[in-house]
């Protein structure tokens, strides 16, 4: 089993990697890497650009991301428009059990049930790095 434990309450820093703070991206990139996958920094976060579209986003995140569902095993990145944009621009990481963690400005790291944010949730990613 993952522990996790030593993360919750860490901050918010907006480009934070860790280990003090932590962005939602940095976050994530934490959390996978502790499950044992390692995942470029610039590669979860692609979908965080307002300039982008939709269609944009769904082609490179299929070039290390396959969408899926909730009966994966985590971590599985959970992609959220956490405002009114139309793009996503908050990550979690889905770690079993319905629970997520994740991290907002206005809060530390936290593990919380999914189903809160399922208004919100744009989509699940499985990490499936394809190479050439």
């Amino acid at each position: 089993m993952v522990n996790l434990n030593d993360l919750i309450g860490k901050p918010f820093s907006n480009d934070g990697y860790g280990p003090d703070s932590y962005s939602c991206f940095g976050l994530g990139v934490e959390v996978f890497r502790r499950y044992g996958i390692t995942i470029e920094r610039t590669n979860i976060s692609v979908c965080a650009c307002k300039e982008v579209s939709q269609k944009k986003i769904q082609e490179r995140l299929a070039l290390n991301w396959q969408l899926t569902d909730l009966t994966e095993n985590p971590p599985i990145a959970v992609l959220i428009r956490s405002g009114d944009a139309r793009y996503a621009d908050h990550i979690g990481v889905y770690i079993g059990k319905g629970r997520m963690i994740h991290i907002f400005k206005k809060t530390n790291v936290v593990v919380e049930r999914i189903s809160n944010w399922k208004h919100k949730i744009i989509g699940y990613y499985k990490y499936v790095n394809h190479t050439c």
